[in-house]
């Protein structure tokens, strides 16, 4: 599990939570259904407009497989493209007992396809640019998505604070209009409120996770990239581990050699 984005919804939801609370003596004024209503509601049904219902889907599924779920480490791949250097200058039938136990899918779908055979390596490598690429583009799309949500739940909030004005000009010509003025504006901002949290604490984040955790994919894929060309070559495992390390920072680098100690 991915406990730093966990902790990081949970916490925005206690900030959030928090500050309602210590704002103010009656913390109910928060809790308007109709608030709730225009925000998720208008929310929910701009983005069945703008993208399928499967779509959605799929992002729930991002949201869960690519968020909460924590992704492969570099040091993972390191560690495996090394063996593979190492055990193939010594076997050549390593790659094919190893690629099943391998846990970086890219890195197994290279090793398969060398081990299955029937392709020149020139060709191995455009078929691997390719599926990098696509899987880069698809990956910094589903962060796009993220983030063109984000745009719907302030809009939606500004709508309920217009809506609650509306009907509290309506009732100003009432007797006791002057004491409802103040809850009434009250209500009618809460739904502002409500979208710009909802805005701010979980889909401008979670697209910028996303594409955080894009641009670290695509560095583990290139590295793949690389660690296969060089394993091909029998390379030495030092040059295959020194050549792959070049991607990362002098610390990074230093990080993983005190792991690997």
């Amino acid at each position: 599990m991915n406990f730093s984005s966990i902790f990081g919804l949970i916490f925005a939801f206690v900030v959030l939570i928090g500050a309602m609370v210590t704002s103010t003596q009656n913390a109910k004024v928060f809790l308007d259904a109709h608030a709730i209503l225009i925000v998720l509601g208008g929310t929910f049904a701009a983005s069945l407009l703008s993208f399928s219902g499967t779509k959605m889907w799929t992002l729930l599924r991002i949201f869960f497989k690519r968020v909460l779920v924590k992704n492969n480490e570099v040091s993972v791949v390191i560690q495996e493209v090394v063996d593979l250097a190492k055990g193939y200058r010594e076997n050549e039938n390593y790659l094919k007992e190893k690629k099943d136990q391998l846990k970086t899918h890219f890195l197994k779908e290279a090793i398969e396809l060398i081990v299955d055979g029937g392709m020149d390596p020139e060709d191995i490598d455009k078929v691997l640019m390719k599926r990098s690429y696509s899987i880069h583009h698809r990956y910094e799309e589903d962060a796009e998505n993220f983030k063109a949500l984000s745009k719907f739940p302030p809009a939606f909030g500004l709508l309920g604070a217009v809506i609650g004005m509306i009907s509290l000009m309506q009732n100003l010509g009432g007797a006791d209009a002057f004491q409802k003025v103040g809850p009434s504006m009250a209500i009618a901002l809460v739904a502002t409120l409500y979208g710009i949290a909802v805005a701010n604490f979980i889909f401008l984040p979670l697209g910028e996770n996303l594409s955080r955790i894009n641009k670290v994919d695509q560095m583990v894929r290139s590295m793949v990239l690389d660690g296969v060309k060089l394993i091909r070559q029998k390379k030495h495992p030092l040059v295959v581990e020194e050549s792959i390390k070049s991607y990362l920072l002098p610390s990074e680098r230093n990080e993983i050699s005190k792991k690997a100690a």
